[in-house]
């Protein structure tokens, strides 16, 4: 008795998963979609080394072959750091945004699983607030723009409109280096 009821829930519950895996959409073009993650960013910067809880916002849109675009902002938080010299010592905050555009590509693999890539160009903004006596040329007091190129890959797992993504980003603002490693959810609409 005891066994039978086991081989029905068993029976069940293959059926189940069966189910819902023919109502998941395969990794092809999906049209519009938007989505967030949640990142852990790694600045490189010649007095600011250190790691911080950043977040970012992005909508985009597959065509039906392999290709889209993607716009994204993201808030990478405030790194802290200290300017070391013989004139003394100044403590560094640095706090980053930047909004980007890209083109992605996309190669499916399997019916669940996407392996896509990306680069395009952004405009950021930086604040720089120094307190102390020492100087560094990559830094100075005050708020500070540009644009220049970024690229990332990731991977990207997809069941029917809800995807989660892992991928890892690179950003350089003027002379500072920001890698982001993300793990993000993402709706098709």
């Amino acid at each position: 008795m005891k066994a039978n009821l086991i081989a029905r829930a068993t029976v069940l519950g293959a059926v189940v998963v069966v189910a819902g895996l023919g109502a998941i959409r395969p990794a092809a073009a999906q049209g519009f979609y938007l989505g967030g993650a949640l990142s852990h960013a790694a600045i490189n910067a010649t007095v600011v080394d250190e790691t911080r809880n950043s977040y970012k916002f992005f909508l985009g849109y597959e065509f039906p072959v392999f290709l889209g675009v993607e716009a994204a902002w993201v808030n990478f938080g405030k790194f802290d750091g200290v300017i070391t010299s013989a004139g003394g010592s100044t403590r560094v905050g640095y706090d980053a945004k930047t909004a980007t555009a890209a083109l992605t590509g996309r190669i499916p693999i399997g019916p669940l699983v996407t392996l896509y890539a990306k680069g395009g160009y952004m405009y950021w903004s930086t604040d720089v607030a120094l307190t102390g006596t020492a100087t560094d040329p990559h830094f100075e007091a005050g708020t500070d723009h540009g644009h220049d190129p970024f690229y990332g890959a990731g991977l990207r797992f997809n069941f029917g409109k809800l995807s989660v993504l892992a991928e890892w980003e690179k950003y350089k603002l003027r002379d500072v280096d920001i890698n982001a490693v993300s793990a993000g959810v993402r709706v098709t609409l």
